[in-house]
């Protein structure tokens, strides 16, 4: 089983899994007999078969969500990238969630991860950190990303955290417009339809199917448990820009990910790129973006 490293502020414990791609595995408030998790937590088998899918979060770089049949253009270059998700053709997620993080500094309620990732399939070499910090009032996830090679790189961010789902559970959000997809949920086209109204309202995960990309988000978004009074409050901070939610059917837990591009944004840079986002880094540059959780008791 993977070591874990352990973070403590207050009521606040962050448990982190530095060789399963840079995983945060627990997330949870310690008082009196139960804990409460604010994350879906990682189960020993999870831990033991050293599956990222199963943490209770995961960094995403060098771009997130799906590449469509993992190819695209940068300039000249074309480019094909593996498959990396079982029964897709497309490539997802980047591949810094796949790799070994190496400890640089730990302290009791701070840390920091570091990736070094030479040429390979995702043909640009890069050097990536995660600074982990806890207060007795929240947990701050910061991913930094250097472009380490002698050309520019293109380069999307983000997170991909998972919440505990319960039948009430409710998340609130404010955006401008949903990017709607195909069968396989790559985009089609911006709508500002019901799905960004309900947000606005609340959104019940248990109620509604989503799998898709936001636009024009105010980089903040609660979830409510309204069978326990718990509630916790996320915020991000530019380039994580970009709302995606994922609410799978008969599944125990829901996504909200503050990311820096929308799905297959190396294939549509034909479009605004408000709407698509990603970045492009010199040689040299370096591109970091903030997730915060504040939890509640109501």
């Amino acid at each position: 089983m993977s070591a874990l490293l352990a973070l403590a502020a207050g009521p606040l414990v962050a448990e982190l899994a530095p060789e399963i791609g840079g995983s945060v595995a627990r997330f949870y408030s310690r008082g009196g007999e139960e804990l409460v998790h604010w994350m879906r937590p990682a189960g020993a088998a999870a831990l033991a078969a050293r599956d990222p899918l199963a943490m209770a979060s995961f960094p995403l770089l060098p771009f997130s969500n799906r590449i469509r049949n993992g190819r695209f253009h940068f300039g000249s270059t074309a480019v094909t990238l593996p498959r990396n998700f079982p029964g897709s053709p497309h490539a997802i997620h980047g591949d810094g969630w796949r790799l070994a993080w190496r400890v640089v500094a730990h302290s009791d309620a701070s840390a920091t991860l570091a990736l070094e990732h030479p040429r390979g399939d995702w043909p640009f070499a890069y050097r990536a950190e995660q600074h982990f910090a806890l207060t007795p009032s929240a947990f701050e996830v910061t991913l930094a990303v250097t472009n380490i090679d002698e050309r520019p790189m293109p380069l999307g961010i983000g997170q991909h955290p998972y919440f505990p789902r319960t039948p009430g559970a409710v998340v609130r959000t404010s955006v401008e417009a949903m990017w709607e997809s195909d069968a396989e949920l790559l985009p089609t086209r911006l709508a500002r339809n019901e799905v960004v109204a309900e947000l606005a309202r609340g959104l019940r995960p248990e109620a509604r199917f989503v799998d898709n990309n936001f636009t024009g988000w105010q980089g903040e978004a609660t979830v409510r448990w309204p069978e326990t009074g718990h509630r916790l409050r996320l915020r991000a901070e530019p380039p994580l820009s970009y709302f995606v939610l994922y609410t799978p059917a008969g599944e125990d837990f829901f996504c909200m990910e503050p990311v820096s591009n929308c799905t297959d944004w190396l294939n549509l840079g034909h479009l605004d790129p408000k709407d698509v986002g990603g970045a492009v880094l010199a040689p040299g540059e370096r591109l970091a973006g903030r997730m915060r959780l504040e939890p509640d008791y109501e």
